[in-house]
């Protein structure tokens, strides 16, 4: 292997230094002279490759070199004379094959001859079989056809023998010898694409290419995805130079296994074949499902809460789930931990008959599974996901809940209350069903597509489990758990708003909010009050409370309870005693200024002009209080909004007995 490699960066090296030849810039070439120099670098290389190959004792198929030309056989009318025309019977066949083996003995060393006997002596037909093709792979041709030989004549009713027996002669340069066996095996078994595709192959060998392309052809009608036959007929087409033929077969055969120089011829002609994709769109992919033996999917996310209310029952479902997830995705951290025994062994090991594929498939397999597939959310996704969030505190900021009026409390201050969450509720409720439905969706359409990827991943590694390759696994299947850690936290779990822990039904809450906007109160008479405070006096009743100051230059702060409306006005006044009989009046008018917790409300002028009995004044510490037994109270506001409006009302024990609007 790091032969194979030194020759691989021998060749990257050299490519790298082709920009310019001899002062040359290869780029103020012509295409011509581009293509002539393109092909004297190649060969050039081809040559240089082989040289190092041949030293260092290692089989190079040619068409995987840089410049590698398909070659076909000459055709060998010898040999093709030699063929029977007629298809011979078992007991003529058996003797052809015992008289070619007592040849083939005398041929070879006698100890050998005691090997291959010993050997196969206590092995069973299928044993032989494998011993056959190792041998022969193992540089051993004689000893392979000789065990073939024996296993074939020991069995002569079966088919795989005989079959086995044609494949290593074919394999050996026997095509002719090949031949009459797979023509009698033919005769019971005309439908077997292992026959059609070796007689196919020996009369390729031999250079028959018509022969060869008619059994290729029976062997693709039945087998359709037959590897050698569709190499074959994909070396056939590009010698031809028929490439789009060639492409399609050299396509079916990658769907089944793979060889690097057909993928180098594919390259050749500009044409990137994506293995994985190859087998998967053709269904080809064999494997295992590992994520439903390792029980990865087990572990379900909950389901996210579809409003408020749900979302303490969601986030209680969740313990459980987000535990195991946890505990999980430490276990897979754990197993990417090797010991320094296990690095040591695992580097000592051969890389394995299928080390090539396993390395092009699992490229292949980041171009099938892309980053933004494996991701919880695209950047799409999460552009949509911050427009909801955008929009839902645009909504929340938007809601004006009713403001109950100053001075309400029990009940009526409850309904305002839930009234309020009533509509909060709303818009909170309508983004958590929005939002999770969304999340749950890209989370649903994410979890096939890891489970096809470790699958996948898992069925590749299989073929090369070394260390490296396992850990690659043990990572992708801790981030799997991370992922699903990910998916649930980030469903929307909001609370249903703190006013909703009002427990007022809807129609009640707008009942009693609905009273409150004619609420007359029951104010009792004994609920007025003057304090005098020297300077200030200060008033309240069931209305108002209100400050005043002033003999004749006079100012005033006044706080209605049932608007929460508040006036500051200045102006001029009077305001005398009329008797000793605690009678009194006073005359004024002012400017005002009116507002409540957040506006200006209105402005303008107003006037007063009142008459009154005063109650007998009692001293209460910080100044002297008393109640007004009676009197009569007339007066206007004129303000820019409001325009002009005019009372007359009784006072006191008056209350009620005289009042009048305009």
């Amino acid at each position: 292997m790091k032969i194979k490699m030194m020759l691989l960066c021998c060749f990257c090296i050299c490519c790298q230094a082709v920009v310019q030849v001899k002062g040359q810039d290869i780029r103020k070439m012509s295409a011509a002279e581009q293509e002539a120099w393109k092909k004297k670098v190649l060969d050039e290389q081809t040559r240089n490759l082989k040289q190092l190959a041949a030293t260092a004792n290692i089989d190079v198929d040619e068409l995987s070199l840089p410049g590698g030309k398909i070659e076909m056989p000459p055709k060998d009318l010898r040999r093709l004379a030699s063929i029977p025309r007629q298809t011979p019977d078992m007991q003529q066949l058996t003797a052809q094959i015992r008289l070619a083996r007592s040849r083939l003995e005398k041929m070879v060393k006698p100890e050998l001859r005691e090997a291959v006997t010993a050997m196969t002596a206590t092995m069973s037909a299928e044993q032989k079989h494998t011993a056959a093709a190792g041998a022969f792979y193992a540089g051993q041709p004689e000893q392979a056809v000789l065990i073939a030989m024996q296993t074939a004549l020991e069995n002569p009713g079966e088919v795989m023998p005989w079959n086995n027996l044609a494949a290593i002669m074919t394999m050996s340069g026997l095509e002719h010898q090949a031949i009459p066996i797979l023509m009698h095996q033919l005769e019971t078994n005309p439908e077997s694409s292992l026959l059609l595709n070796n007689m196919g192959q020996a009369y390729l060998g031999l250079g028959d290419i018509g022969m060869a392309e008619l059994f290729l052809n029976k062997c693709l009608a039945i087998d359709p995805f037959h590897p050698e036959a569709n190499h074959s007929m994909g070396l056939i087409r590009f010698y031809y130079n028929r490439f789009e033929e060639g492409i399609s077969y050299f396509e079916k055969e990658l769907a089944m296994t793979y060889r690097r120089s057909t993928m180098a011829l594919l390259r050749s002609k500009n044409k990137n074949v994506n293995l994985l994709r190859l087998r998967k769109n053709n269904q080809r992919l064999p494997g295992k499902d590992y994520f439903g033996e390792l029980q990865l999917g087990r572990l379900r996310i909950p389901d996210f809460p579809e409003n408020t209310d749900q979302t303490a029952a969601a986030k209680a479902d969740a313990t459980g789930f987000l535990q195991s997830a946890t505990r999980e995705l430490l276990y897979w951290m754990n197993k990417t931990t090797l010991s320094d025994e296990e690095r040591a062994s695992d580097g000592r090991k051969n890389p394995g008959l299928y080390a090539d594929l396993v390395e092009k498939l699992l490229e292949d397999l980041q171009v099938v599974y892309p980053g933004e597939e494996l991701a919880l959310f695209s950047d799409a996704d999460i552009h949509h996901i911050q427009l909801l969030l955008d929009n839902y505190g645009n909504q929340l900021a938007a809601v004006k809940c009713p403001v109950p009026p100053a001075g309400v409390g029990g009940e009526m201050y409850k309904a305002y209350i839930a009234k309020c969450c009533a509509i909060k509720k709303t818009v909170m409720d309508d983004f958590v069903a929005e939002y999770n439905a969304f999340v749950r969706q890209r989370i649903n359409s994410r979890i096939p597509v890891w489970k096809d990827y470790i699958n996948d991943m898992i069925n590749i590694v299989s073929l090369a489990p070394n260390a490296g390759n396992r850990v690659m696994v043990y990572h992708t299947i801790e981030n799997y758990f991370g992922l699903l850690q990910t998916a649930w936290q980030s469903g929307q779990f909001l609370d249903p708003p703190l006013e909703c822990a009002v427990a007022m039904s809807a129609a009640r809450a707008d009942s009693l909010v609905e009273l409150s906007h004619n609420l007359q109160l029951n104010c009792p008479a004994w609920l007025n009050v003057e304090v005098d405070l020297q300077v200030l006096k200060l008033k309240a009743d069931c209305d108002k409370y209100a400050l005043e100051g002033g003999k004749y230059l006079q100012g005033s702060f006044e706080h209605s309870f049932k608007t929460g409306t508040s006036t500051i006005a200045a102006g001029i006044g009077v305001k005398e005693k009329l008797s000793p009989l605690n009678l009194s009046g006073e005359i004024k008018q002012m400017a005002f200024i009116s507002f409540d917790a957040n506006q200006f409300i209105d402005f303008g002028i107003l006037g007063k002009a009142a008459i009154k009995v005063s109650g007998n004044p009692v001293n209460i510490g910080i100044g002297m209080a008393g109640g007004t037994a009676g009197g009569i109270e007339a007066g206007y506001t004129l303000g820019m909004h409001a325009g002009f409006k005019s009372y007359v009302k009784g006072t006191g024990a008056l209350s009620g007995f005289v009042k009048a609007g305009y």
